[in-house]
């Protein structure tokens, strides 16, 4: 909720100082499958062995808290870094609601709100966790909460943290709390509250007006969205500012726009050409499979008219002839473009401060233009290959018969046709 403290009061009545070192009476001690309780000299040791959940313990007695300043040191001992552990607040009599609020190994915190025997996260997203390395410690940790009409500020090892509200719980019961697979050691629990709630002894709130409170919270929420509303209004002023810095260099963005679009175009015409290289390969094939069975036949009987395919074959061979020129065109003229946009650039770079982003931007263009331009030139000598190996295996028209007629092999010999396949 914020990032200063919301708590004010003074909490100098004392309610609970207890070290553990006297645990009957006051805590539960009955271990069982899944938690093991043990008094040692150093505290309450606390090991949870259930990897799925984790545990609450809750003082045996009956008292419950409204007004407090409560905190409670402990220490992880050896195991896997998602150890967690911390403190219990507000917890209903019925099981049904608490607050719940940890550490863990990694130097992280997180609140989290009880329901009905489900958790919803206050902070952070997913599981709630949220980074805190300069108030978490690898060795003993202390967290630390004050609270006053439903708001709650919340330290750890010293570090304030930050703020937060919970309307529906006014009072509850006070408690420790275990992470899944967690084994720690509690060595101390202070409750304090301030002198007008001192009389109670943590048995009740004394008379609350609910509706004072719930107006005090909603003021304070009213503060924190107008400021929210002037931040909002803050970035919106520099929105316009660095939208009519745009507008200085518009030339160049023009430019850059244009640059954009005609490599789209070029990559449009790639696709199509390499559409056509694979129809062109195809048609190869079939003329290698023509030539196999030709040169396979018995005696020359196999005779194959491939006129009209040779001219099909001839009319693709000048169209990728005519698409690699217009490529070569387009290469050269892509060439020319970015030589004059790193005219610009360097000519841009006088105003560094003020288009410094789009410098950082032309740049990025420059190398993407740099990688299709290789492409490109890979691209053409692969079709300029695929045109050489066209040239080489198109076949050239024979018109072939039977008969020993003199006069057929001389008009044969004016034609001036050579043999499609050699036999």
């Amino acid at each position: 909720m914020g990032h200063t403290q919301q708590v004010t009061k003074e909490f100098n009545r004392q309610l609970v100082d207890d070290d553990f070192t006297q645990l009957a009476g006051k805590w539960n001690q009955q271990s069982s499958a899944d938690n093991l309780f043990i008094g040692t000299d150093r505290g309450f040791q606390v090991w949870r062995k259930n990897a799925k959940s984790g545990f609450v313990l809750l003082q045996e007695k009956p008292d419950k808290y409204s007004v407090f300043e409560v905190s409670v040191n402990f220490s992880f001992e050896d195991g896997s870094k998602s150890q967690s552990a911390g403190i219990v607040l507000q917890a209903q009599a019925d099981g049904t609601g608490a607050l719940i609020v940890e550490i863990n190994r990694k130097k992280q915190y997180r609140i989290r709100r009880t329901v009905n025997n489900r958790l919803i996260s206050i902070t952070g997203d997913g599981e709630g966790w949220v980074k805190a390395k300069k108030a978490i410690s690898g060795g003993e940790n202390q967290i630390l909460v004050r609270t006053y009409d439903k708001i709650y500020d919340l330290f750890i090892n010293g570090y304030f943290v930050r703020s937060f509200t919970e309307i529906e719980y006014s009072e509850g019961k006070i408690g420790l709390f275990i992470g899944p697979e967690s084994k720690v050691t509690y060595n101390h629990i202070n409750i304090k509250t301030d002198d007008d709630h001192v009389a109670q002894k943590g048995n009740g709130t004394g008379p609350v007006d609910e509706e004072k409170t719930l107006s005090q919270i909603i003021v304070k929420l009213k503060e924190s969205i107008n400021k929210k509303d002037k931040r909002i209004a803050e970035l919106e002023a520099e929105l316009r500012m660095a939208n009519g810095r745009g507008t200085q260099d518009t030339s160049l963005l023009r430019l850059k726009n244009e640059a954009e679009t005609k490599w789209l175009q070029g990559a449009r015409e790639i696709a199509d050409l390499k559409s056509e290289k694979e129809s062109l390969l195809v048609r190869i094939q079939t003329l290698e499979e023509f030539k196999k069975a030709v040169k396979e036949g018995e005696n020359g009987d196999i005779i194959i008219n491939l006129t009209n395919l040779s001219a099909t074959q001839k009319a693709q061979i000048a169209e990728l002839q005519s698409s690699l020129r217009i490529q070569a065109q387009a290469l050269e003229q892509s060439k020319q473009e970015k030589a004059e946009l790193e005219k610009q650039l360097r000519a841009s770079n006088s105003s560094a401060d003020q288009i410094q982003n789009d410098k950082v931007e032309l740049l990025q263009r420059l190398i993407e233009k740099d990688s299709v331009i290789i492409g490109l030139e890979e691209k053409i000598k692969l079709l300029d290959e695929a045109f050489t190996a066209c040239s080489q295996n198109t076949p050239k028209s024979k018109s072939s018969g039977e008969g020993n007629s003199p006069k057929k092999k001389k008009k044969k010999k004016k034609v001036d046709e050579s043999p499609l396949f050699d036999e």
